[in-house]
């Protein structure tokens, strides 16, 4: 199923970007030029756990990248598509059970354990765009954003410590609990505000912030032999993005 999984990934992926690079090719050469986007930025996340199993969970540093193909839709410049591929590395602590091999798992709610957990994600973006402003003549324009976003897993790592000592290291095949083909496959969805400064030639690009809130449709799990079972992940992100655009 894995196997199977990644060549669907791989595929979806490579549809993505030869869509794109053929968009670019035959893209008029227009004032507002081609309609790359580079992005980067700082994510904040609100986690909540099973806390029959765990207990405080706190954010760890995040932060996501992303490409995207900008495409206008109508002759106003202000009605836009965006395609593209999207990275984001996020995490948690927060204390929970390890059970030592041949060890009796005894649930006794005492989290003695620091689990540390980083996670990687790709993301598919498909975004609309609204421009308060007319993009070809306005040096300014406020937009508006809604999407949808399917999202892959890629292994996640995990460290386990108990008072300043580690007790595990591992690469952990995290899950969605409510999967989308398959475990490792779901989606979410978006709104953002942002701000953009236009370019007047075509011989300089653009900037952009932007303000980002995304909800997932699915919690995230692992299952291991040392950890609890049910280890049920919760989260929601907002995230400032700094870009250009070209």
């Amino acid at each position: 199923m894995i196997k199977k999984t990644n060549k669907i990934v791989f595929f979806s992926l490579t549809f993505y970007l030869v869509f794109i690079c053929s968009t670019i090719l035959n893209a008029q050469k227009q004032t507002e030029g081609i309609g790359l986007r580079f992005g980067l930025g700082p994510v904040l996340g609100f986690y909540s756990i099973n806390t029959y199993h765990a207990i405080n969970p706190k954010q760890k540093m995040s932060l996501m990248g992303s490409f995207k193909k900008e495409i206008k839709i109508d002759r106003g410049h202000k009605n836009f598509i965006l395609i593209g591929v999207d990275y984001f590395i996020h995490g948690l602590n927060f204390k929970s059970y390890y059970f030592k091999p041949d060890s009796l798992k005894l649930y006794d709610k005492t989290f003695a354990y620091d689990y540390s957990l980083i996670i990687n994600e790709l993301g598919l973006p498909f975004q609309f765009k609204y421009s308060f402003n007319h993009e070809n003549n306005s040096v300014f324009s406020p937009y508006f954003m809604i999407g949808y976003h399917l999202k892959y897993l890629l292994p996640a790592n995990l460290k386990i410590s108990q008072n300043g000592n580690q007790e595990k290291e591992d690469i952990v095949d995290l899950k969605f609990r409510n999967p989308f083909i398959s475990n490792k496959l779901n989606s979410y969805v978006s709104a953002t505000i942002g701000w953009q400064k236009n370019s007047v030639t075509r011989l300089k690009g653009s900037f952009y912030t932007e303000f980002n809130f995304r909800y997932g449709f699915s919690q995230y799990y692992f299952e291991e032999n040392y950890s609890a079972s049910s280890l049920y992940i919760n989260s929601t992100h907002l995230y400032l993005h700094l870009g250009v655009k070209f």
